[in-house]
């Protein structure tokens, strides 16, 4: 397999993993995208493309199944975003 193809690869399990935490977070998209010009929606992004807890983030969401937990998980660099959001 090519770098482009684990890239893409990277890209679509990251993005679907945010996804899903922000959904079960409750996190308001819209709103996230509008403060400051949406960066720090872009900051929250590109820390969970470069995110080295995939696994965990998988076990996490699958351990908590459709339930609206109070907060992410202790090991997500975007926890404090999702917060803020929610």
């Amino acid at each position: 397999m090519g770098i482009v193809e684990r890239v893409g690869m990277r890209l679509e399990r990251q993005s679907h993993l945010m996804s899903v935490m922000m959904e079960r977070l409750g996190v308001d998209q819209e709103r996230a995208g509008q403060e400051q010009l949406g960066l720090g929606l872009a900051r929250a992004v590109r820390s969970c493309m470069f995110c080295h807890h995939s696994a965990e983030c998988e076990e996490w969401l699958s351990a908590h199944g459709e339930r609206q937990p109070e907060a992410g998980p202790e090991f997500c660099g975007n926890r404090r975003f999702f917060g803020a959001h929610s």
